[in-house]
């Protein structure tokens, strides 16, 4: 397999804070209430702390975390693109009815997010393995 491209740490963390805003962009507003929203917001910097820990545990240094980190937080909002509207409403109902099978989102969009999250996580993977 072929060496990825090396990025200045400077740009991964470029890269990284907008991938986080993109996350948060993409998910609060459409959130059903202030519960829901702050969760979603806390999410990225929960993956921060996960990262951080992994990194400590298995000695990585930063250069191989960044893009693993970026890929998860890029990848989950790219594979739901598309189903926003689908997103909203599905959480609205959850809000107010509690999760059940009927709230539960449409195969398409199972399969979309699957499919992209793992994508988008190879790639990451893949860029991580510079250092």
């Amino acid at each position: 397999m072929p060496q990825p491209p090396s990025i200045p740490l400077g740009i991964w963390w470029g890269i990284a804070v907008a991938a986080t805003f993109a996350f948060l962009a993409f998910f609060v507003p459409i959130m059903p209430n202030r519960r829901y929203r702050v969760q979603l917001s806390l999410a990225p910097f929960v993956a921060v702390l996960l990262v951080a820990i992994s990194a400590v545990v298995k000695h990585h240094n930063i250069e191989v975390s960044l893009p693993l980190y970026t890929a998860v937080v890029a990848g989950i909002p790219l594979g739901f693109l598309g189903h926003r509207k689908e997103l909203r409403e599905k959480a609205l109902d959850i809000a107010e009815n509690g999760s059940n099978r009927n709230n539960a989102l449409s195969m398409a969009a199972q399969v979309q997010a699957f499919v992209v999250i793992l994508i988008v996580g190879g790639i990451g993977a893949w860029f991580s393995m510079v250092a």
